[in-house]
């Protein structure tokens, strides 16, 4: 496991912090979060990377710093409002018994935040420094102790810290490239229960964080006074969640080192904005993700554990959880208008379409995740040339969807997969709003 400092111990602290106010089923596609920008948001997210409003551009397109002639900083953050609930829950245990006298419907998130923040200014000319601090991903379900699905999840609490240093470089009026270096922290924890309803059983509970390096690059081309066109790529981060597994019992008391391991996907970025005159302009984009590396969930204890009668023993360096994920490549697609009313005020609204990467067979308790529609309204408003106020609202559209998810177990002598009795299956209904705020100091 590894040894973690003091300042692996304050990123931890910060993580847990923002982890306490992350969204729980994630307001992008998969677990992702899209909640880096106010302006942006009042859009859908169309044209991020086309436009070039504030320095959280960085983290759509590290160009995009270049065409920001003052030094300046953009904080904020993210109010997510989820209406999630579940009902008809039924479930089985580890050994495929009935699971009694427990919650088959309720509540499995609640109202959470998500904070950002962005420097960037000039260095000698054509080059650009910024600095950027966001949350990418994040996924937190917390279902009660009486869960009639606990034998499959209890809790997931995933969160990514990123720090993203980049540098942009203008070689003229119209046209600008930039690298960013992306540091990233991850702190995660699952828990379900283990064994039998009516037996014994155990709560098992893994706990971990890992840092992550990665990079995102991108091109930005304003193709004449109307028109100009982003093209970002940002890369995926490997991490070893390196970490603590424990099952706790009244019959059972016994941790391990343990780790997993988890890839966040790359992706592609294009967007593009149009000018109609003075007033009005048109913004579209879209995202490409590569959801299909997050295909399982393997849980290896590094020590091993006896199992102490509830679960099978598990030998040193072998699989103690496992879940097939199975995810698949998606788009995401967003088109906006914005409305210059006045100096002062800039009005925006937008429509966003996100893909699922979860497959309807392979949806599970820990993310229930659906296709999304969003509509979004926004406004900028400027008081002064050295201050804007960004302020956007989205509403994600309700959908209903069925979870029918089976237990895997692994079998450690032959490496082979097969279903175990854990069973649970219930009806979803899942929408959100959100609030995105933000405030832009030029010095």
């Amino acid at each position: 496991m590894m040894k973690s400092g003091w300042f692996d111990d304050a990123v931890k602290c910060s993580a847990l912090l923002v982890g306490s106010c992350v969204a729980g089923n994630a307001i992008g596609a998969g677990f992702s979060l899209n909640e880096i920008s106010a302006g942006a948001a009042g859009t859908a997210y169309a044209g991020r990377a086309a436009n070039p409003e504030d320095a959280s551009v960085m983290a759509a397109n590290p160009a995009g710093i270049a065409f920001l002639d003052q030094m300046q900083f953009t904080v904020g953050g993210g109010l997510i409002l989820p209406h999630e609930k579940y009902t008809h829950g039924e479930g089985s245990d580890s050994i495929g018994g009935d699971v009694q006298n427990s919650s088959v419907k309720g509540d499995f998130v609640s109202a959470q935040g998500v904070p950002f923040g962005f420097f960037s200014m000039p260095l000698d000319e054509p080059l650009y420094f910024g600095l950027g601090f966001y949350v990418p991903y994040a996924a937190m379900t917390e279902y009660g102790d009486d869960f009639v699905g606990r034998y499959l999840a209890l809790n997931t609490e995933l969160v990514t810290l990123n720090l993203q240093p980049t540098l942009s470089w203008k070689f003229n009026d119209s046209f600008a490239v930039g690298f960013g270096l992306v540091v990233s922290y991850l702190d995660g924890e699952l828990t379900q229960r283990k064994g039998s309803a009516t037996i014994k059983d155990s709560k098992s509970k893994m706990t971990g964080h890992d840092w992550g390096y990665g990079w995102n690059a991108g091109l930005l081309w304003h193709v004449n006074e109307a028109t100009s066109i982003g093209l970002a790529y940002t890369s995926k981060i490997n991490y070893t969640v390196d970490g603590d597994l424990k099952l706790r019992g009244s019959l059972l008391n016994e941790e391990s080192d343990g780790h997993l391991k988890l890839i966040l996907p790359e992706k592609w970025e294009f967007s593009a904005t149009h000018k109609l005159d003075t007033r009005w302009t048109l913004l579209a984009g879209a995202v490409w993700t590569r959801w299909s590396r997050f295909d399982e969930i393997k849980a290896i204890a590094d020590d091993g554990l006896t199992g102490g009668g509830v679960i099978p023993p598990i030998p040193p360096g072998g699989v103690a959880s496992y879940t097939p994920e199975n995810w698949k490549d998606v788009w995401a697609w967003s088109v906006g208008a914005s409305y210059r009313y006045s100096n002062e005020w800039l009005l925006r609204a937008g429509y966003g379409y996100d893909t699922s990467p979860v497959k309807s067979a392979w949806r599970t308790a820990r993310i229930p995740d659906i296709d999304r529609q969003w509509l979004t309204l926004g406004a900028s408003y400027q008081p002064v040339p050295d201050y804007t106020i960004d302020l956007a609202y989205g509403h994600m559209f309700s959908k209903n969807v069925k979870v029918d998810e089976r237990e895997y177990v692994w079998d450690n002598a032959t490496g082979e997969v097969a279903r175990g009795g854990g069973h649970y299956k219930a009806n979803y209904k899942i929408s959100a709003n959100v609030l995105v705020m933000s405030l832009t100091h030029r010095l």
